[in-house]
Formats: C-alpha cells, structure tokens, sequence
C-alpha cells in the first residue's frame, strides 16, 4: 500500500506589467509606507460584516437529506485565490492592532467562516510564498507575504491549502521551505510544492469524521524561472497527475481531488489547456473534482464523466492594482460525496456562493446570495448577474449545480 502524508480531523473539534510597486519593512517599524502617498488609516474590517447576516448551511446528513442520497457523506468546501496585494496586508495591520496582534486577517476572511465551518473539510488556495513573520512583506510580481495569513484561514476552518501557482517560486527554494514550514505549524496540510522528492511522491490525505479526502495542486508554469529541481512544485502533467491520484486511492482516500492552477488571467472563460485536462482527469477512476484557480474571475462548472470541473473559482481574497469588476468577485463550492452501500463514491450534491469584496476599505469577503448587501444594490445585483451567467455558461444550472443557500 502506498504511504501518505495523514491529516487528521480538525473541524468541529479543537479548532502582466512587472515592476516591485510594494514593500511593507519589518513589523517591528509598523509603519506602512508608499512611494506616492502617507501611510493609510483604515477602519476595522469588522465594522463592515456582521456573522449575524450569514447563517450557515444546514449540515448534511445521510438519509434524511436528497443531497445525500447514500448511507453516508462528506462535504467538501473550495474557494478562490488568497493573494495579498498591499491593501490587503494594511487593512491586516490596522486590524490587528485593533485586537492587539501585529496583523489580523480573520475579518475580512469572516463572512466565508459559517459555509467553510459545516463542511467536513475545507480547501483554500494560498497562491504565494510567505515571508517570515516580521517581513519585510513584497507585493507583485515576486510576492512574499505576512504568515499571520495563515492564522486567519485557521480561524476561518480551512484544513489544507493548495500551493503550486505560477508564484509559488517568486522566492525561490527558500520561499518554498519557509512556506511550507509556515504551513505546518499553522496546522493546515498542503500540496503542490515540496520540500524533498519523497514528499513529492507521498499523497496528501486529509481524514475528516466522514471520509478521507487526497488534495493534489499543479500549475501551468511559472513566472519566476523553473525550480532547482523538477519535483519541487507539481506541474499540469496528466499522466503525473492521474499517478498520483491513483497512489492515493492504494493509500486509502475516499474522495481524490485536484486543484488545477491555469487558464488566461480575466478570461471568464476557460481556455484549451483547461478543458483539455478536465477531459482527461475526469475520465479517469481515481479523480473525483477538479477546481481551478489563476484567472481571478469566475469560470464557469461543468459536469463530465459524472463528475464536476469547476474551472475557476475567482478571488476569495484579492486587491489588484487595476481595478476591474470581475476580479472582486469569487465562489465558494461546496460539493457533497455520498457513499453507497457498496462503498463506491460519487458526487451527489454541488452548491455554490457567488462572492464580492469591496472595493475600497474596509475589504472583505461577502455572500451575495439571500438578498444580501455587499456593496451597493446596483453593484451586487449586476456582480450576482455576472457571476450566475459564468457559471451556468455550460448549462452547470442543468446538471443540478445551485445557489447554496437557495437549495
């Protein structure tokens, strides 16, 4: 039997222009400082979402439940992009100091933590390095940012992150140590990147109390260089991938998942290499959900081989230096699996929730389903219009995908 990389269950228990255009120093200055403006005084992320307008889902449960048709279930919940860009990381250090820490991330993650918290599991993408803990923090293109991110999608229920992005080599070898260091006493299993080839070849497995779940990340390329050596980060390689699948199925995972970094960046559609590799993954026995990241819009589900691509999930967590609409929006998918009485699992139930953050500050993650306000009525109505047509394109709504709280 092939060995993994075991998580156990934590939830419900005890917890293109390239120029440097960002640089926050040392903590220990707390000082945010701008080529072109004096540091920002911002108001606390908190002021602006209240977990009273979020009510969570109500958890699935085997058998009394049409999501889930089997004598058993796991959900898994998927989200967007965590990439930090400089608002980010000032909002953080004004919010932290408001609750005595250098930086805070948990509010503006807030709104996602009562859908991300039902789930048995739940993955984010963490799209680049982290820097150590006092900084100094780099913004785009070489990104290395604050590590007290992590302790904000911990507070939020994450259980794992994906990390293989075109970023994830912006510092190099060191970067990946420090990131996956960073991971590992922040409690949250990961894949993508690695630290030797044996831990490269060692599926990641994530138990919760209804299933065991393998999470593989790879990406398309990346934008700084290759790495030192080719198993360093996973790359979107089939056959490597369906291997890799299959030696997690030997090593006893229930459900095998992949988180698929490509696509053409703002393009709401997904291009070749994408349905190429949905076609392909998705036909094999050992892959049950493909999830994409990297174009930080809204891509549109679709269902094949009986399974589910979601091709892109947007933003969870982003400011670009350009604004534009899509990019402020995101989903959050929760996908139900429910065993037969044979023991086989398929997916019995796809759920999404269509996002917008702010944008201006104070920033943070907000549901627009349920007559929610996020920004203004105008602003949400055509963020929610765009974001249902993105992922109904290929007729998702059909195959059974749905609002979350709406079904």
């Amino acid at each position: 039997m092939a060995m993994s990389r075991e998580f156990g269950e934590a939830k419900h228990h005890a917890r293109r222009h390239r120029r440097r255009w960002w640089v926050i120093p040392a903590l220990g200055l707390l000082t945010v400082t701008s080529a072109c403006a004096p540091p920002i005084e911002l108001p606390s992320a908190t002021a602006g979402v209240s977990l009273a307008e979020y009510p969570p889902e109500q958890v699935v449960r085997a058998g009394t439940d049409p999501r889930c048709p089997g004598v058993s279930c796991l959900t898994l919940t998927v989200s967007g992009d965590v990439l930090l860009h400089p608002p980010l990381v000032e909002q953080a250090m004004t919010d932290g100091a408001a609750a005595g820490k250098d930086l805070d991330f948990a509010p503006m993650l807030a709104g996602g933590k009562p859908y991300v918290e039902t789930s048995d599991l739940a993955f984010c993408h963490l799209e680049t390095p982290v820097a150590p803990a006092a900084g100094p923090f780099v913004g785009y293109p070489e990104f290395d940012v604050p590590p007290q991110v992590l302790d904000g999608l911990v507070a939020t229920g994450y259980d794992a992150c994906s990390t293989a992005s075109n970023h994830t080599l912006d510092q190099g070898t060191a970067g990946i140590v420090r990131t996956l260091d960073a991971l590992d006493a922040a409690g949250l299993a990961h894949d993508g990147s690695y630290r030797t080839e044996a831990d490269a070849e060692t599926p990641t497995i994530v138990d919760s109390a209804n299933g065991r779940v393998a999470l593989i990340s790879a990406t398309y390329g990346f934008n700084s260089g290759e790495p030192e050596e080719p198993w360093m980060v996973s790359t979107l390689d089939p056959e490597a991938i369906i291997a890799k699948a299959e030696a997690a199925k030997r090593a006893g995972a229930d459900v095998v998942v992949v988180a698929m970094h490509a696509g053409i960046e703002s393009a709401t559609e997904p291009d070749s290499d994408q349905t190429n590799a949905a076609e392909i993954l998705l036909a094999s026995p050992a892959i049950d959900l493909l999830y994409g990241h990297h174009a930080h819009v809204v891509q549109p589900l679709q269902k094949i081989n009986g399974k589910w691509v979601i091709y892109g999930l947007g933003n969870m967590i982003a400011k670009h230096e350009t604004p534009v609409d899509e990019t402020r929006e995101g989903l959050l998918v929760r996908v139900t699996f429910s065993q037969d009485a044979d023991g086989a699992w398929t997916t019995s139930d796809i759920g999404w929730v269509p996002s917008l953050e702010n944008l201006d500050p104070p920033y943070y993650w907000c549901s627009l389903t349920a007559g929610r306000t996020c920004t203004s009525s105008e602003a949400d109505a055509l963020a929610l219009k765009r974001t249902t047509e993105a992922v109904n394109l290929y007729g998702a709504d059909r195959d059974g995908a749905h609002p979350l709280d709406q079904g």
